[in-house]
């Protein structure tokens, strides 16, 4: 029976800790606890050549480029200085939103591989207690030194989440002011 506990603590944290699959798609979905960004759900979001490209029912288009120009359905909208900077802000801060969140899921992507090295790690011990020289603590000493560098890598991680969730709640001030401040995109009725 002493050899059972072992062996059920190693297989339960090597299936807990195993990465999950992930699926990725090309359009990028921001949103908030109040809702998403957009006045309509199908809207797709593309980053082109520096350019934010967001596209409704693949006909309507907005674009936003590096140099921050802001084109809508093809044309040039001429913008005030307030309007430049309101486009200029929302794309600065669109951008950092997906590269922060980028950087997150990397991250995370880690911490999922580095959990399943600690499964891994959880059978190899089990089969080292066969061994007179290792036994149950030095099998627990070692999974929890293991554990608790990935709940501190963890724990860095949802703190910079947290960060990017207030960073995507400024991002939907933001896009509500340029929405109201540029009538061309106000008119749109989705944007």
């Amino acid at each position: 029976m002493k050899m059972l506990l072992p062996i059920f603590l190693a297989l339960s944290l090597a299936i807990s800790f195993a990465p999950l699959p992930v699926s990725a798609r090309g359009d990028v979905c921001i949103g908030t606890d109040d809702g998403d960004l957009f006045r309509d759900d199908n809207v797709s979001v593309d980053i082109d050549d520096g350019s934010l490209v967001f596209t409704h029912d693949d006909d309507e288009t907005v674009e936003i480029t590096e140099g921050h120009d802001l084109i809508v359905n093809g044309d040039r909208v001429r913008l005030s200085p307030r309007q430049q900077r309101l486009v200029e802000e929302y794309y600065v801060s669109f951008r950092a939103v997906i590269n922060e969140a980028k950087a997150i899921g990397l991250e995370g992507a880690k911490i999922g591989a580095q959990g399943a090295v600690l499964g891994v790690a959880a059978v190899v011990g089990v089969l080292r207690l066969l061994s007179p020289d290792y036994d149950e603590n030095d099998l627990e000493a070692d999974l929890e030194h293991k554990g608790e560098k990935i709940e501190r890598i963890s724990a860095k991680i949802e703190k910079r989440a947290d960060k990017l969730e207030r960073k995507a709640k400024k991002l939907e001030h933001r896009h509500e002011r340029l929405r109201d401040g540029v009538e061309e995109l106000d008119e749109l009725g989705w944007f």
